[in-house]
Parts: C-alpha cells; sequence; structure tokens
C-alpha cells in the first residue's frame, strides 16, 4: 500500500461534506477539444467532481474514480446536480487502478497531479494512467508548475512562506458560512510545498487541513509525459493552471 496515500484519503473524510462548496475549479481551456467526438470520459482523481456540467452538455458516458468513498457519495449526487445521463463510479487508489479499456479521455483535475505527485514519483503516476488504458487514450492535465503562471485558487508562488491570508469564503451545506486561511511552507528548493487550510465558522476555528503538493517543472512534466507512454498533442499555459493533452501511445 501507499501509506502517504492513505493518509491524505483519511483527511478527506472530514472535508467532504464541505468540499463540493469550497472548490473552484477552473475549465480546463483544452477540455473542450478533448470532449470532441467521444463518448466516454473517466475524471480521476474525482474529488467531489470538477467538470461534471461540461460533460453533461458533451453529451458523454461519465467514469468518477477516487480512493474516498466520501468524495464519492458527494461526487456522485454532484453528478446528478449537473444533468450527467450515464454514470459509473469506482473507489480506487491510483496503483489499484482497473484497466480502463472503453475510455477515450482521462481527466486529472485542477492540480490533482501535484498531489498525487507529492506521494508517488511523477513518472510512475503518468504509467500507472497509461498502464489503465488502451492506446490512442487521450490524457488531459491541469496542474500547477514551479516556474509558470500565478498558481491556481489555493496556491500563491509569491505569497511569502508562514503568511496567513484569507483567500475564501463559502456556504457550507448546511448554509453556515465558512471562511479559509491560508498558510503555504514551501521546501527549500521549492520542489514542493505544504499548504495549510483553517477553517472558521461562527468566529470560531473549526478545523484544519494540510494538502502537501509537488511542484515540477513544465519540462518535468513533459519529460514524464513521453517516459510514461504518452505523446503530447496540446499544451495551454493560463488561469493560474497549466494544461497538457496527451495521447497514449502503443506499449
Amino acid at each position: 500500500m501507499n501509506a502517504p496515500a492513505e493518509v491524505v484519503v483519511d483527511s478527506y473524510r472530514d472535508r467532504a461534506a464541505w468540499a463540493r462548496a469550497e472548490c473552484r475549479p477552473t475549465t480546463p481551456y483544452l477540455l473542450a477539444q478533448a470532449l470532441d467526438g467521444i463518448a466516454h470520459v473517466v475524471e480521476f482523481p474525482c474529488g467531489t467532481g470538477h467538470f461534471l456540467p461540461a460533460y453533461a452538455r458533451a453529451g458523454v458516458r461519465v467514469q468518477l474514480i477516487d480512493a474516498s468513498w466520501p468524495m464519492l457519495s458527494v461526487a456522485t449526487q454532484h453528478a446528478r446536480d449537473a444533468g450527467v445521463s450515464e454514470l459509473a463510479v469506482g473507489c480506487h487508489f491510483l496503483h489499484q487502478l482497473p484497466a480502463l479499456p472503453q475510455a477515450e479521455l482521462v481527466v486529472v483535475p485542477h492540480g490533482a497531479l501535484n498531489q498525487l505527485a507529492a506521494q508517488t514519483p511523477l513518472t510512475d503516476v503518468l504509467a500507472h494512467l497509461r498502464e489503465a488504458v488502451r492506446p490512442g487514450t487521450q490524457l488531459l492535465l491541469q496542474h500547477l508548475a514551479s516556474d509558470e503562471g500565478p498558481g491556481g485558487s489555493f496556491y500563491t508562488p509569491a505569497l511569502a512562506d508562514g503568511e496567513p491570508i484569507r483567500d475564501h469564503r463559502f456556504r457550507a451545506p448546511h448554509g453556515q458560512e465558512v471562511l479559509r486561511h491560508r498558510r503555504q511552507h514551501h521546501s527549500p528548493n521549492r520542489a514542493r510545498v505544504h499548504i495549510e487550510f483553517t477553517y472558521t465558522t461562527g468566529g470560531q476555528e473549526d478545523r484544519t487541513a494540510h494538502v502537501h503538493l509537488a511542484l515540477p517543472t513544465a519540462v518535468d512534466v513533459e519529460d514524464a509525459v513521453i517516459h510514461a507512454g504518452w505523446t503530447t498533442t496540446h499544451t495551454h499555459a493560463g488561469s493560474g493552471l497549466r494544461e497538457f493533452l496527451a495521447i497514449a501511445g502503443s506499449r
């Protein structure tokens, strides 16, 4: 088993109830192109579901995979609310991914690659994904790059280590307002970052959460994509996250 991955999954048990309201995904620029003409998309790790309205509009079959059952439960309701008509879910860690012979597109959303790469070497992450799919399957990565962009809605490269900021306000499912504060701490070479989130409701600190991310450069990601058996077809940098669209080569 992958002990770091298990720790991460356990941490999402308490966050699942809030996670859908908290998440602010940026729809990938390359997603419409990737969805064009396909019938089956897999989102992994899906969390509470990131781009479900786009999948519903495209009329594709959707398979949501995550290692957290509480997250999958929320994602299932999210998919229904978004109008997804054909849905399958699976609870799997990266290293336990089943074969995905029907997948025509695998989406790794919203910096999830950075979190996976903090638990498992980047090339191994991409190799596990390659092993699960057939040749010709597309892969859309949306990730933070250490050398590009302003970061995403959950990470600010220019923020001084240890400096607290209030970065989000949202309403939890029962209607209470939640304020989120964030601190981040980089490794000496800035190849990794530890982010601490503190949640306050009614003026009282309610809980904290910790996220560990690897911060590969764009070149690091492209090299890992190639070594894992994928061929990059398109890239895009913008909105704080870099995107890679690749296709699985023959084994």
